[in-house]
């Protein structure tokens, strides 16, 4: 299975993004390549996402959700993959994409309930949310572990929910 992470945030400065990336190398035969995305960086990260042809698309805190067809559709709505996206801070610039049309492929889980009921709320069309109630913002390694093991156990789902796995 190939997965391309994207995040807007160096690697290092989400809790456990990193141990989760190796995690899914070490335990699923999982090839995962990494993007860093600043928001309005003039870059073609659809076309960088295609070329390793995902599986799955992993971002967090809806990196690359303003790049937009010439018709001013969401672009990762035009990706042949399913995708899982990690919306682990509030307030996120981006955010008033969530209520545009979103593909049924999309998974988005957040931080917290509170943040959950809030999105859930916000924009009822969301094709699938749920909250990540065990994630942690402190950045200790037993914190980065446990956050660790919460995404993967996410990531799990969603390949149950899409029947990729039994």
């Amino acid at each position: 299975m190939r997965i391309v992470q994207v995040s807007v945030s160096p690697e290092n400065s989400i809790p456990g993004l990193k141990q989760f990336r190796e995690k899914l190398s070490r335990e699923n035969d999982v090839e995962v390549s990494y993007l860093q995305y600043t928001p309005g960086e003039r870059r073609d990260i659809i076309s960088e996402i295609r070329a390793f042809h995902p599986d799955m698309l992993i971002t967090t805190d809806l990196a690359g959700f303003e790049q937009c067809t010439l018709t001013d559709n969401i672009s990762y709505n035009l990706l042949d993959c399913k995708q899982l996206h990690l919306l682990l801070h509030e307030n996120l610039p981006n955010e008033p994409y969530l209520a545009r049309q979103l593909s049924i492929a999309m998974f988005f889980y957040c931080a917290g309930d509170m943040y959950g009921d809030y999105l859930a709320q916000k924009y009822p069309n969301l094709p699938f949310l749920k909250s990540l109630p065990e994630w942690e913002a402190e950045t200790d390694a037993a914190v980065r572990s446990h956050n660790a093991e919460a995404l993967y156990r996410v990531f799990q789902e969603v390949l149950r929910e899409c029947k990729l796995l039994q």
